[in-house]
């Protein structure tokens, strides 16, 4: 197992040790979301190939989901969405299946007034191929996993994402963070 590095207080840092760090945050702030989108820009490029995005919905006005777009300065990719979704509840003993092609990226909710919290990783969104992500999310109520999948069809190379509610409001604080090769 790899060591990860150490760093101390007045330590002066190599390149090769901070080149050592795999995972490096971009960007973080907490929204408030309305059905009119709110664009988080620049958190995608080159510099990295995949993308870690945390989301907590910490309050929410009535029953919604939070959904996503891609977008290339602040234009929205609107079409190519496929996804996936494996839940199951444990006090109702029920499993669910959500399979979604539309045009939009449904990121947390499921029906649900609960508050959620969702890790998502994103592969190439800023790279002339599919974008693809995975993830999962946690209903703060009930414990209800869900598990998601999909991509963005099109070789655009996205710059940001745009966050929506689809009815109502919700607080949503989010991370973005860069894998490093």
């Amino acid at each position: 197992m790899a060591t990860p590095p150490d760093f101390t207080a007045g330590q002066i840092l190599t390149a090769a040790q901070m080149n050592a760090v795999g995972l490096w945050k971009i960007d973080s702030a907490t929204l408030s979301l309305t059905t009119t989108p709110t664009n988080v820009t620049a958190v995608f490029s080159s510099e990295y190939k995949q993308y870690r995005l945390l989301l907590n919905v910490t309050a929410r006005s009535t029953t919604n989901r939070v959904n996503m777009k891609y977008i290339v300065g602040t234009t929205p990719t609107s079409t190519g969405y496929y996804q996936a979704g494996l839940g199951g509840n444990y006090t109702a003993n029920t499993t669910l299946f959500y399979p979604r092609s539309d045009n939009a990226t449904e990121l947390i909710g499921i029906d649900s007034p609960a508050l959620h919290s969702e890790t998502i990783d994103i592969y190439n969104p800023n790279k002339a191929a599919a974008t693809m992500h995975h993830g999962t999310l946690v209903d703060a109520n009930s414990g209800f996993p869900y598990f998601v999948g999909g991509s963005q069809n099109s070789s655009t190379q996205f710059t940001g994402f745009q966050l929506y509610t689809t009815t109502g409001t919700a607080t949503v604080e989010y991370q973005v963070f860069g894998y490093r090769d």
